[in-house]
């Protein structure tokens, strides 16, 4: 296998490096600039091509690390040139393998795979890789070739449908961002209680730190505490009078159905309808 990577930044230059050590070919880089392909083929111990082309016809597999709104510019260029048999991935978390419109009459065996992976910096990510899990769809052709060789260097990988792409996404949006969303909430009304936001925080830490451990140890259900899953209807019903009218109390109410599933899970002998009066 001989991959050419489209693209320098933190992905790229991570996968390269990565891939490198691993022992497998990585043929070299492309890059906007000379100077993002120059450091990242150095930092990888390859080669930097200043003409697409050259990358192209010298590998059997090309990565397209690029940004997700050059990705399109960058197929629709690959596209012109003869691509016959190789395979196309790129690593974007929201775009499907859809994106290589096409492909099969170029001859050619497109597909996703996304690592689920914080790329926090160019030159380190790379050390600590080989922990994440991979998401991949596309052809069955790339699905056979690419899904065993991450799985030999350790990986788990897991397939999905491309029409499922945006929706896995948006998954990784609620677990990851929107968290911080209903972080930021809690120390908001924390705030209104006269606590300034360090404290609020080092309030909070303890909490937080010791739920999520729970939740990744024993899943949401078995992890779950607090006056819904108590059925504690009288602290839950002060909390919505006291939050009344505000963003929090839409926040704590769009939960609400959730939080009884889980309850309901775990307690399976409790009876929470007087629970779910509260949010009808």
């Amino acid at each position: 296998m001989k991959i050419g990577i489209i693209g320098a930044g933190k992905v790229g230059t991570t996968l390269g490096k990565y891939l490198s050590e691993a022992g497998i070919c990585v043929t070299g880089f492309y890059s906007r600039t000379r100077e993002s392909a120059d450091e990242a083929a150095t930092f990888a111990g390859t080669k930097a091509y200043q003409n697409l082309t050259e990358l192209v016809e010298v590998s059997d597999t090309l990565f397209i690390t690029t940004p997700d709104g050059m990705i399109q510019q960058v197929w629709q260029e690959i596209a012109m040139m003869d691509i016959h048999q190789l395979i196309i991935c790129h690593f974007s978390g929201s775009l499907s393998s859809h994106v290589f419109s096409g492909i099969e009459a170029a001859g050619a065996y497109g597909g996703s795979i996304h690592p689920m992976y914080a790329f926090s910096d160019k030159f380190t990510s790379y050390q600590q890789f080989h922990t994440a899990y991979l998401t991949m769809e596309g052809s069955s052709p790339m699905i056979q070739t690419m899904k065993p060789l991450f799985e030999h260097l350790g990986h788990k990988v897991l397939t999905l449908r491309a029409e499922d792409k945006i929706k896995y996404h948006a998954a990784a949006a609620i677990a990851s961002n929107e968290m911080l969303g209903l972080m930021q909430t809690s120390l908001d009304i924390l705030s209104e209680c006269g606590f300034a936001q360090k404290d609020a925080m080092e309030l909070l830490r303890p909490l937080v730190t010791g739920n999520i451990t729970s939740m990744l140890e024993k899943g949401c259900a078995a992890a779950l505490t607090g006056p819904i899953e108590r059925g504690d209807v009288q602290t839950v019903k002060k909390h919505l009078e006291v939050l009344k009218g505000s963003e929090a109390e839409d926040i704590y109410r769009s939960l609400s159905g959730k939080m009884i599933s889980l309850a309901q899970v775990k307690n399976p002998d409790r009876d929470y309808t007087a629970m779910k009066k509260l949010f009808h």
